[in-house]
């Protein structure tokens, strides 16, 4: 009975843990899943995952195979490409205009 219980409270523990970033998306439980991962997370990386959430989507990924801290990880892979592929135009811009004077 000891064991039972020891084991229980050990289980608990684990779970009370467990970021919510580290559960898989489920589109069934994903407006309280959201709830808790806005908890764990300052606005600009909650904002983030919510565009990630809603890009994927629209580029038909498969959500359901990933955790909510693998979209957020993606996107902040996106801004990052995105925002050196600005600084590739600004600097095509600038050389440009350079060129051409």
């Amino acid at each position: 009975m000891k064991a039972h219980i020891l084991s229980s409270a050990f289980a608990a523990l684990l779970l009370s843990c467990t970021s919510p970033l580290d559960r898989k998306f489920n589109e069934n439980t994903s407006h309280k899943d959201l709830k808790a991962i806005e908890k764990h997370l300052d606005s600009a990386d909650f904002r983030l995952l919510g565009g990630s959430l809603v890009r994927l989507k629209i580029e038909e990924k498969e959500l359901e195979t990933m955790t909510y801290a693998e979209i957020l990880e993606l996107g902040k892979r996106w801004k990052i490409e995105q925002q050196i592929k600005r600084n590739k135009e600004m600097i095509d811009y600038i050389d440009h205009r350079d060129s051409t004077d």
